[in-house]
């Protein structure tokens, strides 16, 4: 059974986050974390279209862009970059050039180490590391699950900024699911201390502070 304190913590934070109006719900951190944006960014695509004398590509199709632990999956890719710098986001699809931007519409879904977010579109700003979808936005986070209509993911710090949705009476909320922490680890320990006990042995003692 989950500790009756975990519980009512987090089905208060809950509470409080389908409460605020006009958003901002701020996860404090995200698997996007410590992402490296100067990695480079290999696509995949069924087609390839290349526009604007070579400034910008079109990727439709299945897109799959992948840059170091992160994909990013989308019915539709467009790639802003820039040719003679090298310095971040290089392309591996051959292009030449790094990239500065990334447009994503249609069924956008991004992952990294377990964590997950999906919206209608997405902008990666790739300079500024910086992510922002739009449209119907979820947030999978371990086992919690944040909805909005709009997000920021910091890929640096990996904070997730997260707006609010309209509701039935005209407002707009973010709403959460949160699951609770369990008591398992705590009643394990006991357990354990417990056991120890009856077998004779001890625990060693923290070493103190001189």
């Amino acid at each position: 059974m989950p500790d009756r304190k975990s519980y009512i913590s987090h089905a208060l934070a809950a509470a409080l986050v389908a409460a605020i109006p006009f958003a901002a719900w701020a996860a404090a951190k995200t698997g996007f974390s410590g992402h490296d944006a100067k990695q480079p960014i290999e696509f995949s695509a069924d087609r390839l279209e290349v526009q604007k004398e070579g400034s910008v590509a079109m990727f439709t199709g299945k897109v799959e862009a992948i840059q170091g632990e992160m994909t990013l999956l989308s019915d539709e890719v467009r790639v802003y970059y820039q040719t003679g710098n090298e310095q971040s986001g290089q392309v591996k699809s051959g292009l030449t050039g790094s990239v500065s931007r990334i447009d994503s519409r249609g069924n956008v879904r991004i992952t990294s180490r377990g964590d997950t977010a999906e919206g209608d579109w997405a902008v990666y700003d790739v300079a500024r590391q910086l992510v922002t979808m739009g449209g119907r936005v979820v947030l999978h986070q371990g086992g919690s699950v944040v909805r909005g209509s709009r997000m920021e993911l910091n890929l640096d710090t990996g904070q997730a900024r997260v707006q609010g949705v309209a509701s039935t009476q005209g407002d707009q909320r973010v709403r959460g699911e949160f699951t609770p922490a369990t008591g398992d680890s705590k009643k394990t320990g006991e357990s354990k201390k417990t056991d120890d006990s009856k077998k004779g042995t001890a625990q060693p003692a923290a070493p103190t502070k001189n």
